[in-house]
């Protein structure tokens, strides 16, 4: 009896260790804050734009009448957006909801998510 309940302890105390190993594995540290485009800059940047950028074929596009469209190589997506202070909030036609900001990062023109992932955008044409 006392070495089942010993592999019990272990097996619970090595199941403790492996969920905060996990824990430690998910949490990704914030990345440093960076000036971002506001008000009227960052409508010159966007606005009746097509933005690509460096990952997976994915192009998002502002038109000057407030319509968002998306596309990457599998998906294509819609909504609208407004532009309050340095955010950019898009409503996408299912419902959800995601807010961005834009910053120049020395030579490069970035979009920074919800969260902190910035993702570099590659090139910038007419919506």
């Amino acid at each position: 009896m006392k070495r089942a309940i010993a592999a019990l302890l272990t097996l619970q105390l090595a199941a403790c260790q492996s969920m905060a190993l996990e824990d430690q594995e998910i949490a990704t540290p914030k990345p440093p804050s960076v000036p971002t485009l506001s008000g009227a800059d960052l409508q010159a940047a966007i606005v009746g734009k097509s933005l690509r950028y460096t990952i997976n074929g994915v192009v998002s596009t502002y038109f000057a009448d407030g319509r968002y469209g998306y596309r990457d190589y599998e998906v294509r997506d819609g909504g609208t957006y407004t532009i309050a202070g340095d955010e950019v909030c898009i409503t996408f036609e299912d419902g959800g909801k995601r807010c961005d900001q834009f910053a120049r990062i020395g030579p490069d023109f970035v979009r920074i998510e919800e969260g902190g992932r910035q993702t570099k955008v590659a090139g910038v044409g007419p919506a």
